[in-house]
């Protein structure tokens, strides 16, 4: 199914852990935390590139990623 839909796991590695970092630090910084998890798929599409689709609003908070909300 993974292969049909062009889906890429995206490995965590020592870059994803440090963009991870970056991102939770800059939210503590502001008093914006959003769930643990959440911070991982900011890492993640932050070491991608991309532009994150998500229907959550707290990932507008998160700087270091561009996050489209679809209401």
């Amino acid at each position: 199914m993974i292969n049909r839909l062009k889906i890429e796991i995206i490995t965590v590695n020592a870059d994803v852990a440090r963009k991870y970092a970056t991102i939770y630090l800059s939210l503590e910084k502001k008093g914006a935390k959003i769930p643990i998890n959440d911070v991982w798929i900011a890492a993640c599409c932050m070491e991608v590139g991309g532009t994150l689709l998500t229907m959550d609003k707290h990932f507008e908070l998160v700087d270091q990623i561009e996050a489209m909300v679809i209401k």
